[in-house]
């Protein structure tokens, strides 16, 4: 599990970007990441625009929902403290 982190941004928006670079420093880590997950596959800026595309791979695992026995997905955590 990661460490709580603080995020600055006041919207939700921003607190995504703050999100991703988190991410992208911690797949960059080979302490945080010794697998070497890559996680942001791509991070473009439109400098036009200004509008920022990211993508992501996330792993995930199908497990069983004990409140009401449905299948739920769940995020895989790949980095270490």
């Amino acid at each position: 599990m990661a460490s709580p982190v603080t995020l600055k941004g006041t919207t939700l928006e921003h607190q995504l970007l703050e999100v991703v670079e988190q991410v992208q420093r911690a797949q960059t880590n080979a302490t945080r990441n010794p697998d070497g997950v890559t996680v942001v596959t791509a991070y473009t800026r439109n400098m036009a625009t200004g509008a920022v595309t990211v993508s992501l791979t996330i792993p995930t695992d199908d497990v069983l929902d004990t409140n009401d026995g449905s299948i739920d997905v769940q995020a895989i955590a790949v980095f270490v403290d």
